[in-house]
């Protein structure tokens, strides 16, 4: 029950960029181009740092208790919550880079109707 509980607050944002996903998808295949690739690109890179995000946090205790088991010092423990929470943090950098220069494309040549 207490890993459901560290889970359930993570699996909103994963849901959120879920349906992120389908949505890209089908601009995609409503003659989308570069733009809603990179849109897809993007959210498929968040999707996946969230996927992870919660999957982490979900085994958080457990490797508490094997790291506690195995007598590991403090650094090793830092180092290893850390590594996982670094990657994470650079894919959801990179997908928001993807989204910033996908909406850039798209609305770079708008011009007002006049």
């Amino acid at each position: 029950m207490e890993i459901l509980q560290r889970i359930l607050p993570t699996i909103i944002p994963v849901i959120a960029w879920i349906v992120a996903l389908v949505f890209a998808v089908k601009m995609i295949r409503n003659d989308g181009g570069r733009p809603e690739l990179f849109l897809l690109i993007g959210v498929s890179l968040l999707l996946v740092s969230s996927v992870v995000g919660s999957v982490w946090a979900g085994l958080t205790p457990l490797l508490m208790d094997w790291l506690i088991d195995t007598e590991a010092d403090i650094i090793t423990v830092g180092w290893s919550f850390s590594a996982i929470r670094i990657v994470c943090a650079i894919i959801s950098l990179a997908g928001i880079i993807f989204l910033v220069y996908a909406f850039w494309q798209k609305f770079k040549y708008k011009t007002a109707l006049t």
